[in-house]
């Protein structure tokens, strides 16, 4: 295979960049750390475009998904709070 045909190398991401865990972000509140990881993730595929993150609206959409499971999850913690079954 002709070398001007390979794909080119692309960085591997940081480990806590893969997922998220609000532990790996230190702030007040969840949303914080939340942004604190977006934010990092967006810097990184401006860099680093064809990374395993994606693209910058690939970053904008599983924040968006990270804010609504955590939005469920307390919305169902509470219902639990009205309904002692």
């Amino acid at each position: 295979m002709a070398m001007h045909r390979r794909p080119p190398l692309v960085a591997a991401p940081p480990e806590k960049l893969l997922r998220f865990d609000p532990d790996e972000w230190p702030a007040e509140q969840w949303w914080q750390s939340c942004e604190l990881y977006g934010q990092a993730c967006m810097a990184w595929v401006k860099t680093h475009p064809g990374s395993p993150l994606g693209t910058a609206l690939d970053v904008l959409r599983e924040k968006h998904r990270l804010y609504e499971e955590h939005r469920r999850a307390e919305w169902e913690a509470s219902l639990g709070a009205f309904n002692p079954h």
